[in-house]
């Protein structure tokens, strides 16, 4: 593989096997979070953010420092009510005694009443009405810690909903890069592949560009970056020597290639 072909896959948009970089607003929710479930009774919490802003990796972390409790994480939320309890019950090690759903809803209860079982839920502006419903019931019981993450432009309209608006619960709000942390995130990885020339390269200048670009989305600057170095792959194949570095027409390419930019 080429040069900048294995540089554009350290920018790939994944969740998996990736350096996490921890930034002001990830530190900040992870204590804002220890010190609720520190503090406070179990309830309800919610993770929101633009898209790509970083929550599904917020979440993925969350075992490494919810020390003494036990997390469990649903990707997606396509599931029925009945699907989902009888995952808490089965992956407890208990059978489901009764499959109608009130009935696992207790038995769930009462399996996990006393434990620390942290539920986690991706995309949770996508949940069902009966799944919204039954998470109220579940969180009534104080039984169980939840983090719902969605997306900020529908999490205005499902926190009105009255299972939440009536009850306790904290709104965690994951915000963007800053243009240092977008610095540090560039040079971090250029650095991780050995890319000294390139990350000294990689000016403030260019970085500012694409942080207005992008407008702080992690997701967003990712994607540009990748095409990024796409282009200059072609580039260096084409013998373009030119077009192997930074430049703000590249950056400018990546931005229309990436939708960033409409033309």
């Amino acid at each position: 593989m080429s040069r900048f072909k294995k540089i554009a896959q350290k920018f790939e948009d994944r969740v998996e096997n990736i350096d996490f970089f921890e930034t002001s607003a990830i530190a900040k929710i992870q204590n804002d979070l220890l010190k609720i479930v520190d503090e406070e009774t179990k309830q309800i919490l919610f993770l929101i953010g633009e898209p790509g802003s970083g929550k599904s990796v917020f979440l993925d972390r969350l075992p490494s420092f919810l020390q003494g409790y036990e997390t469990i994480k649903f990707d997606t939320p396509f599931f029925e009510p009945v699907d989902f309890i009888k995952t808490l019950i089965t992956r407890s090690g208990e059978k489901v005694e009764d499959f109608s759903l009130e009935s696992m809803i207790q038995q769930a209860i009462a399996i996990y009443k006393a434990s620390n079982l942290f539920i986690a839920i991706d995309e949770a502006q996508l949940l069902s009405k009966p799944m919204v419903e039954l998470i109220r019931i579940l969180a009534d019981s104080k039984a169980f810690w939840f983090l719902l993450a969605m997306h900020r432009h529908e999490s205005e309209a499902i926190l009105k909903e009255p299972q939440f608006a009536s009850r306790p619960h904290k709104v965690l709000d994951m915000g963007g890069l800053t243009l240092d942390e977008l610095f540090d995130f560039i040079q971090q990885e250029l650095r991780l592949a050995h890319e000294e020339s390139i990350a000294r390269d990689f000016t403030k200048k260019y970085v500012k560009s694409i942080h207005k670009l992008c407008k702080g989305n992690f997701r967003e600057s990712k994607k540009l970056l990748n095409k990024l170095f796409l282009l200059m792959d072609e580039a260096q194949k084409k013998g373009k020597k030119r077009w192997t570095k930074p430049s703000r027409c590249l950056l400018t390419m990546a931005a229309i290639d990436g939708g960033l930019i409409r033309v």
